[in-house]
């Protein structure tokens, strides 16, 4: 009988030895990311109250829960934030209450690294930074900075023991220039030198690195030369994910393999978060979501998804909001502002699927 008892002893040990462990909640991290928030003149407008303020809580009122159901929620703030010189396109400029809006949503990083980052000079980073380091301190600004020591830092959050690091780059400014010896106001994708530098920094530093890329051409479905190689260079680098904005539409999403060996998953392009853009394919936006997990092996991605979303507003551009595709229904496109622009318009939960489905099969 003992010899039975030490041989099941032995077995349970074994087995207990052998067994992987099982990844706890607390060693894994879920970040969502969305696209440009680009804040036409109508949609400011739009949400103008009668007292001469604004609230913007309907831009998020339909995917809050998706927002605040992740660890990390990110957003591109396409647009400045300014004190009163409110305008749209070309040089955009933002209420304040746009940065009050976010906050409340459950967004955790803001990017601000665009090609309309200098649309109000130099005045409105700084007032842009002034706004979230006083209001909302805990919320991370990326993409742009108040001096060089700012700049060299790396944006590093610690969520659920998992250390992950983020950088934020944009291609240019619309031919605005930075001051002379201020280039650390805004972080532009140019030097791979420089770049290379903030990568191998931010490993160092971290668990997982993320890199946000503000890239691309403008309403095309597939990523060009430029933003090709760029997600070459991230992945020899040793980048886990890339997600980018810019092109105003969605792009395919591939894992790309490094020269160790890495695999880094980039999402080419989230499209609009909103906008008031009159094209079908501009009202159609994604949502990156994907999870992290720590082992004793260290961090890597675990799954992720790209979720389609719909930019909806209806007849005097009124009522903007953002739903998921698969909560938008017939009877809200019925409703949509884009059947009276575009009659011949077949704007179709139905179509919008489709549309989805072609840009995600795109040739990369």
């Amino acid at each position: 009988m003992k010899y039975w008892k030490r041989i099941l002893t032995l077995w349970m040990a074994i087995l207990l030895l052998t067994t992987p462990l099982p990844v706890l909640a607390s060693n894994q991290v879920t970040v969502v990311a969305v696209g440009d928030d680009l804040i036409h003149q109508e949609i400011y407008e739009a949400a103008r109250r009668k007292n001469g303020t604004y609230n913007f809580s309907s831009l998020f009122s339909h995917m809050k829960s998706d927002i605040r159901a992740a660890d990390l929620a990110v957003i591109n703030q396409e647009t400045i934030l300014t004190d009163g010189s409110y305008s749209g396109y070309p040089c955009f400029g933002s209420p304040k209450s746009l940065g009050d809006a976010i906050a409340k949503a459950g967004f955790d990083v803001v990017l601000h690294a665009t090609n309309h980052t200098m649309d109000k000079g130099e005045s409105g980073i700084r007032t842009t930074l002034n706004f979230w380091s006083k209001k909302y301190p805990s919320i991370k600004v990326l993409g742009i900075h108040k001096n060089q020591k700012d700049a060299d830092k790396i944006t590093v959050v610690k969520k659920n023991g998992i250390r992950i690091a983020m950088l934020n780059y944009t291609y240019g400014l619309n031919g605005f220039s930075l001051p002379y010896g201020k280039d650390y106001l805004v972080d532009l994708l140019d030097s791979r030198t420089k770049i290379q530098k903030d990568i191998r920094k931010a490993r160092k530093k971290s668990d997982f690195v993320i890199v946000f890329a503000h890239w691309g051409t403008e309403y095309t479905y597939s990523p060009d030369a430029s933003q090709k190689s760029w997600a070459q260079f991230f992945a020899d680098e040793g980048v886990d994910v890339v997600v980018g904005g810019h092109p105003h539409v969605l792009e395919p999403v591939k894992k790309i393999k490094g020269k160790n060996g890495n695999k880094t998953l980039v999402y080419y392009s989230l499209g609009n978060y909103v906008s008031r853009q009159r094209r079908v394919e501009c009202l159609l936006g994604g949502m990156a979501k994907f999870t992290i997990v720590k082992t004793k092996d260290g961090a890597r991605l675990k799954s992720y998804s790209l979720v389609p979303l719909v930019t909806h507003f209806t007849a005097g551009y009124r009522n903007f909001t953002v739903y998921k595709l698969s909560d938008y229904k017939n009877t809200l496109a019925q409703k949509h502002l884009i059947r009276k622009l575009l009659p011949n318009s077949t704007f179709t939960v139905k179509s919008l699927n489709a549309l989805y489905r072609r840009i995600m099969k795109t040739p990369v």
